[in-house]
């Protein structure tokens, strides 16, 4: 049973995060008659709309409060603001969903009513074509049901992995901003390739295909890491150097929601 097919879905915040998940949605079989979508940037929204063949509401309408799922991924900054608009019209038990990163759930949790399940998830740029990875922390009051209805979203989205609400900084490193430290070693490769004379296309994707394959090793095998590179003897960087780039990539991530975080809490 989809867990998914008879539930209405409200979005607030359609930038990349609410676009890609309006678009898993529809492409999960969602109905457009069950999704509306809000968001303060009326060109965006109603452009969105028009393209999709939803509706726009504004805050709080009826129909944001009624839903059975609210996915707020609205900047991080406007998300407390948003929950105490909606706060005195939500329903019992409707599932909040939150994207933004660097507010705690305890946070999100102060400002609705008692007992509303919520949960914390850390969006990831691959969630678009349904390849996510997309860490998920739950609050005090969800419930069996809510959980597995939290699940069914994350599973139109990509991969998953349950964390605690105090590693959540940490994910914005491992998963939510790591596409961006993966990216140029796609780049350089795919240049590499045009050089040798194959078309963009072409070298691009031998390149991804190579991180994909690479990937896949390591998700499918119980093979080490020294076990796969030993499988391409031939040694062409300071692998040293790069692993320990990225290592420093994602504390530099962590820092940088960490201060986020201090900055939302002080305001």
């Amino acid at each position: 049973m989809n867990l998914l097919s008879d539930k209405t879905f409200a979005i607030i915040g359609m930038g990349n995060i609410g676009s890609i998940l309006l678009e898993r949605l529809l492409s999960a079989g969602i109905g457009v008659d069950d999704v509306v979508i809000c968001d303060t940037d009326q060109l965006r929204v109603e452009s969105i709309a028009s393209k999709h063949n939803v509706r726009t509401v504004m805050l709080p309408d009826e129909s944001i409060c009624k839903a059975n799922v609210l996915l707020v991924a609205a900047p991080p900054k406007s998300t407390i603001d948003i929950l105490k608009r909606l706060t005195q019209w939500l329903c019992p038990k409707e599932l909040v969903v939150s994207f933004a990163a660097a507010v705690p759930l305890d946070s999100l949790e102060a400002e609705l009513p008692a007992d509303t399940p919520v949960v914390r998830i850390m969006p990831n740029a691959p969630s678009l074509v349904g390849q996510g990875m997309n860490p998920v922390a739950y609050g005090h009051h969800v419930t069996p049901e809510a959980r597995a209805l939290a699940q069914a979203i994350l599973k139109i989205l990509g991969e998953t992995v349950i964390v605690q609400d105090s590693q959540m900084n940490w994910c914005a490193g491992l998963s939510g901003a790591a596409m961006r430290s993966v990216l140029p070693a796609l780049l350089g490769m795919t240049l590499a390739g045009v050089e040798a004379g194959l078309s963009e296309k072409d070298a691009r994707r031998v390149a991804a295909q190579v991180m994909l394959g690479t990937a896949t090793l390591a998700l499918q095998t119980d093979m080490t890491f020294e076990e796969i590179k030993a499988l391409t003897p031939m040694q062409i960087i300071d692998e040293p150097v790069v692993t320990k780039l990225f290592q420093e990539a994602v504390h530099t991530a962590k820092g940088k929601i960490d201060q986020l975080q201090d900055k939302l809490a002080s305001v």
